[in-house]
């Protein structure tokens, strides 16, 4: 699941990496063309910034999301609850540290100034209990440098935090912090639903919707990921949640090798999990959403049992729900097989959008049910 530094997502293309190509974006003081000069006074202040920042955090106090001892959510979006320079800001809370996401535009001082706005208001909110901020800048193209530290001493290590269930994150020396935040709605699906259920989750990463499903009550689950760092990490947090260690399997390998390998050895799961990136290079060859999501849900099918459940998701801007969805029914066609369409996967509440720009809504997917099956 994720960045192609832990398994076969390409920075390049993972549209959390490049949100808004092409979008420019104004530093606060200087003026468009056009613009009379009387409004540069307006942009020099930082009440907007400060007001955007404050409504999106008592949204979510509200909605009871930055409670607990140590809460892992999504406290600002850029995309959909920003303007000006913090259009392409994001912040997120684990515990009491924040990682702030800085995409393409607005590089180096403003990616800074935008920094320290949100320095500055985490300072003012007393539940936030500030302890240290990091950013880290994401270019459109390429593998962002290393975060740096705004303020205070996060940790050296990874860290415990709570959503669905326990998890590691790290804020220092790491990409990303190893929890994605807007599949917190699937691993609560998972929770409700995963009892009994014998689990393959495929480009796992960290292994949290393992976690997750374990946390369900699944007899056991399988967690594959191209990265064996990766697949230890997976393996920690299933030990942070005191989940059985014969109830799990880790593999470090490739999916597109491994799915074979399964059907050759005759198994079937309750439920196979797809969140494969948008582009990467693997042992296999090159994988891209936009040209081999049939093939891999072919390969996905033949290990799906008997009233199966298929979680496919992707998180690319670049293919529509169309074409998706033709996708997967072109492999479940050629299977012989046809599903029930238990629930959608979209961007969860914490992640808000412009209602008029559909195509920020990167996040897409489905979870369905196997109906029956041609002898």
């Amino acid at each position: 699941m994720r960045p192609a530094w832990n398994c076969r997502r390409s920075m390049a293309k993972n549209p959390r990496s490049s949100r808004h190509p092409g979008r420019k974006i104004s530093r606060p003081g200087s003026l468009r063309p056009g613009e009379p000069a009387g409004k540069i006074m307006v942009k020099k202040h930082l009440e907007t910034p400060y007001v955007e920042l404050k409504r999106a955090w008592s949204w979510r106090k509200q909605a009871g999301l930055l409670n607990g001892k140590a809460p892992a959510v999504r406290v600002f979006y850029g995309p959909g609850e920003g303007t000006g320079i913090l259009e392409n800001v994001a912040v997120d809370r684990f515990a009491s540290h924040y990682w702030v996401t800085v995409w393409e535009d607005i590089q180096g001082n403003q990616g800074r100034e935008a920094g320290a706005l949100v320095v500055d208001f985490l300072k003012s909110e007393e539940d936030a209990g500030l302890q240290s901020v990091v950013l880290l800048n994401r270019p459109e193209k390429g593998v962002p440098e290393d975060p740096y530290i705004l303020h205070g001493a996060p940790p050296s290590g990874r860290f415990e935090v709570e959503e669905t269930g326990r998890y590691l994150v790290q804020l220092l020396g790491a990409k990303h912090p190893g929890l994605f935040l807007d599949h917190r709605p699937l691993r609560n699906w998972l929770v409700s639903h995963a009892r009994d259920w014998t689990v393959l989750n495929t480009f796992a990463y960290t292994g949290s919707l393992s976690v997750a499903a374990g946390i369900g009550g699944a007899s056991h689950v399988t967690t594959l990921d191209l990265s064996k760092p990766s697949v230890v990490w997976a393996e920690q947090n299933w030990k942070l949640n005191e989940l059985a260690a014969d109830r799990a399997r880790f593999i470090a390998g490739d999916v597109f090798e491994w799915l074979p390998r399964l059907k050759r050895e005759g198994r079937k799961f309750d439920c196979v999990i797809l969140d494969p990136p948008s582009f990467s290079r693997g042992a296999k060859g090159n994988f891209s959403t936009s040209k081999d999501l049939k093939k891999l849900h072919l390969l996905a099918l033949d290990v799906l049992g008997g009233e199966g459940i298929l979680i496919s998701s992707i998180n690319s801007a670049n293919v529509p729900w169309a074409r998706f969805e033709a996708e997967v029914l072109a492999a479940a066609r050629e299977r012989g097989m046809s599903f029930e369409l238990l629930k959608r996967i979209d961007l969860p509440d914490t992640f808000p959008t412009a209602f008029e720009k559909p195509e920020e809504r990167y996040l897409k997917g489905w979870i369905l049910r196997l109906k029956n099956q041609k002898p």
